[in-house]
């Protein structure tokens, strides 16, 4: 039947549904320690008061008078939690006006409520009560919205259903997280503290609790309290402390008293241990039988039976019958070592796979090999692009379309680019004539191949008789106002010829080289056009900046995008954003320092800010500040896995790779183990953290690659064979690297020269083979792994000397493997004649220059590479992030030349 609660004093009487005694029962008798520091002065002081005066005020809640029903509600309400206990009872007894009101005031003062707060949390905390748990969650979003986190934390504790409380965590924690920053931001740690201990006592609120506690310096202290803390809630405390801690191998004794195995495990990663959660990451139980024994081949080798994980991949070869299981049985072969079975499975199926993975290490034969080009044909290969070029149009198949761009950027990449033009000319003549607007998609296609410099010369050549140029820009450049914008004015420049707006918007863009250094004078007079005295009134000033801006940040002139940032925030306030984010991408530490500490004062708990403000009081020499905003960065983090995930990204870029590692670790340690985050640190630690091979980290290394290429195995397509692969030579490399350290010296050996035969003219074997290994006291098996791995990428290089990227890779193995110096330099000084202004090639110039000792000279090319690095991209442009990236490694670079010990 109904009962009746009093939600307010206008409306007396509202239906709802009943409570049950259950749930009144289970309101709490009393309120731990925490809870009595939040409750009021004046109800601690009324908590004071006889038995016999509660007794009395409950029995009023039913008296004839209304106004004696109100002071007793009033006065019941100030007892608070010294009144609960006959509160229940009442709640539970016969006359419903004393139950109605008793029953009120039992939740508002389980909840927190206090007799001043606003009438809609009031009515929100009667409604929760009745609610189901899709409606509860509604709730206490709502309460969140209202500030009202107390509320928030008080229902969700009363919530005696496991699957609702479960669903109610997010919320909980959220709540928690955001009312204890709001604290620690007022600098009321006190209060931080009072906020999370009424979290509830699960891994996730006990984390956030033990990561406040471990940056306030309390950890000794607090492991001690939990020393005899008993159960599994002691464990996952102690548990909790020791991972914000940092220390595995006790966090990892704490989950499996608590039984939290998979959490165990994936912390046991960091101990070099990567068996366990290899063996407990099964993608919950939604595994195919492809990657079944993907998982099963890596468990085998790593168990050392290695004859089972073969026959295990013959199993696995002979399940791949169509492209799609093929592509997938390829992905877990290469993970797991079996290079030549997964590429002659891609061979057959995603070829252009197998052709990216071989020409990466520098095996050009094999390249044309896949292509099914005859072993002793000549450039341009005639009779093979002839025949291709039939089948494609007869079938409009765009995979053939692509064998000929395959083939048409090799040849450009290897030196012989003068043979691009007649790969594609049949093709692009052939698409022309049928008028088919595919002729227009192979353009954009061509940019991705590096081939912009070819697309240019086939729109010159079709001309703009129907305005088909147009279209041709909007293909190779994109359709937005700013490629209107300067495609518009350069027309305007040149009304007669339009191939020269055309070649003008290709060097703005960067996608043909600049041999008549013509782009700078370009830019300036459009620059010209409303900046200075020459301004003209008829053009847009918004729209030309914007544009002007764009196109420097696309040909990778970071540079000149700065300055522009710079010119155009003098005069209006939304270009600030801008130069902030071109002036901290250039490291210029001194003018973003002052800014980070405005934003830090108008934002002070942006941790992100904090970060990077601590970074850049920290490279101008104000280490006591810098620490201060570390600290407060992490603390605000509540140890929040993304959120070190970030800080470590953002300490990388900036030079500070140790503490990025340590960030990331804690990252992954923070994490659940199973999720999205703990993925992402992996990923971290995978592709930027050389910091574990350079400090010899070996056994870690080695488990977290064997991670790594388990979440590679996932994927369904084969394009990244390359990556996969090298992922695999890491883990390998790193493992026996592990084996070495501990004097297992002949099978470590064994397994290195397996390894390095997995990527032969791989930079991998250059950034950190040889130098792991140069004075690892293996003299003559260095010096004969060397000279295989030289003669590998040399043979490339006398393939086609002109191959700029080849003759790099042979004087960047050189040079890291200090050996054959001399060859080094001229493979680097023919790479630089091809392309004088690539920051990668000037580099590799200072790398020779390094290892023959001379740091003056290693420095002077250093900080040409980092300048042309931000400089036009002159055909190869890149992603803005990618560029930043590339800057930000070579400035590490440059820093090494100059602080580093020499190499000998």
């Amino acid at each position: 039947m109904a009962r009746f609660f009093r939600l307010t004093d206008q409306a007396r009487w509202l239906p709802v549904c009943t409570l049950t005694a259950g749930l009144l029962m289970a309101l709490p008798l009393s309120v731990s320690a925490a809870d009595e520091d939040g409750v009021a002065e004046d109800q601690k002081e009324a908590a004071a008061e006889p038995a016999r005066d509660i007794t009395t005020l409950v029995a009023d809640l039913g008296h004839e008078s209304y106004n004696t029903r109100e002071k007793a509600m009033a006065s019941l309400w100030k007892l608070g939690n010294a009144a609960l206990p006959s509160l229940r009872s009442a709640a539970e007894g016969p006359d419903p006006e004393v139950s109605s009101r008793a029953t009120e005031l039992v939740l508002y003062i389980s909840a927190g409520v206090l007799p001043d707060s606003p009438e809609e949390v009031k009515q929100l905390v009667i409604q929760f009560a009745r609610s189901e748990v899709d409606s509860k969650l509604t709730i206490l979003r709502k309460l969140m919205e209202l500030g009202q986190w107390h509320q928030v934390l008080h229902l969700a504790r009363l919530e005696k259903d496991p699957a609702a409380r479960s669903r109610m965590a997010d919320v909980v924690q959220a709540s928690a997280s955001q009312a204890a920053r709001e604290a620690i931001i007022k600098g009321d740690f006190d209060k931080a503290g009072e906020i999370l201990e009424l979290t509830g006592d699960d891994e996730q609120n006990m984390a956030m609790r033990a990561w406040f506690y471990v940056r306030q310096g309390e950890l000794k202290q607090r492991l001690a309290k939990a020393a005899d803390m008993p159960g599994k809630k002691g464990a996952i405390w102690r548990m909790s402390l020791h991972r914000a801690g940092g220390d595995v191998k006790a966090a990892v004794k704490e989950a499996e008293k608590a039984g939290l195995t998979n959490l165990a495990d994936a912390m046991r990663v960091f101990t070099g241990d990567a068996l366990p959660w290899l063996n407990s990451s099964n993608d919950g139980g939604r595994v195919s039988a492809i990657l079944g024994l993907g998982y099963q081949i890596q468990k085998a080798r790593l168990l050392g039976e290695d004859k089972k994980a073969s026959i295990i991949a013959r199993e696995l070869v002979r399940m791949a019958n169509d492209e799609d299981s093929s592509a997938h049985a390829a992905i877990c072969l290469a993970a797991n070592g079996f290079s030549k079975e997964a590429v002659r499975l891609l061979s057959a199926n995603e070829m252009d796979s197998a052709f990216d993975y071989f020409d990466n290490i520098e095996m050009p034969e094999r390249c044309l090999e896949l292509l099914g080009i005859e072993k002793d044909a000549k450039p341009p290969y005639t009779k093979w692009v002839n025949k291709v070029t039939e089948e494609a149009t007869e079938s409009e198949d765009e995979a053939l379309y692509d064998w000929l761009l395959l083939l048409a950027g090799f040849l450009d990449r290897h030196g012989e680019g003068e043979h691009s033009m007649a790969v594609m000319k049949p093709m692009m003549t052939a698409l022309e004539k049928d008028g088919a607007d595919a002729w227009f998609d192979i353009l954009t296609r061509m940019r991705a191949y590096d081939l912009g410099w070819l697309a240019i010369k086939f729109v010159e050549a079709r001309g703009n008789e129907d305005g088909e140029m147009n279209l041709a820009v909007s293909k190779l450049f994109g359709e937005n106002s700013s490629v209107t914008e300067i495609w518009n004015a350069l027309k305007q420049r040149h009304p007669d010829d339009i191939n020269k707006a055309l070649h003008e918007i290709a060097l703005l863009a960067g996608i043909i080289a600049d041999t008549q250094n013509e782009t700078e004078k370009i830019h300036q007079s459009l620059l010209a056009e409303i900046v200075g005295p020459n301004a003209k009134p008829e053009v847009m000033e918004k729209a030309r900046s914007e544009a002007l801006y764009a196109f420097a940040i696309n040909r990778n002139n970071l540079t000149e995008a700065s300055r522009l940032a710079d010119i155009f925030a003098a005069k209006d306030e939304r270009w600030k954003r801008s130069k902030t984010f071109l002036d901290a991408a250039l490291q210029r530490w001194e003018k973003v320092a002052p800014v980070y500490a405005d934003l830090a004062k108008e934002h002070p708990g942006e941790y992100l800010n904090l970060i990077k403000w601590s970074i850049a009081l920290r490279k101008l020499g104000k280490e006591d500040e810098a620490a201060k905003a570390y600290d407060r960065s992490l603390m605000l983090t509540m140890g929040d896995s993304a959120a070190l995930g970030k800080i470590g990204a953002e300490l990388s870029g900036a030079g500070y790779d140790a503490e990025a590692v340590a960030l990331w670790e804690l990252s992954a340690i923070m994490s659940t183990g199973q999720d999205s985050e703990y993925s992402q640190a992996i990923l971290y630690l995978s592709t930027y953290g050389q910091h574990l091979y350079e400090s010899k980290q070996w056994k870690k290394a080695a488990a977290i690659a064997e991670v790594y290429t388990r979440i590679l195995m996932r994927g369904r397509s084969g394009s990244y064979l390359h990556r996969i692969l090298r992922g695999r030579f890491y883990a390998d490399f790193s493992h026996a690297m592990h084996l070495f350290e501990n004097g297992k010296r002949a099978v470590a050996i064994e397994k290195l020269d397996q390894c390095r035969q997995l990527i032969p003219g791989d930079g991998s074997l250059a950034d950190d083979f040889f130098p792991a290994l140069r004075n690892a006291g293996i003299g003559e098996v260095y010096n004969r792994w060397f000279e295989e791995s030289y003669r590998h990428v040399n043979a490339a290089c006398e393939l086609y000397p002109d191959s700029h990227n080849s003759r790099n890779t042979a004087a960047w193995l050189a040079s890291r493997a200090v050996r054959r110096l001399d060859d080094a330099h001229q493979h680097a000084e023919a790479a630089l004649k091809i392309r004088p202004s690539q920051g990668a090639y000037l580099d590799t110039m200072a790398e020779v220059w390094f290892a023959r000792g001379n740091r003056e000279k290693a420095v002077e090319w250093s900080k040409k590479a980092v300048d042309a690095s931000i400089s036009d991209a002159q055909g190869t442009p890149r992603s803005e992030q990618q560029t930043i990236i590339n800057y930000n490694q070579l400035s590490k670079q440059l820093d090494r030349f100059k602080n580093a010990p020499m190499p000998r």
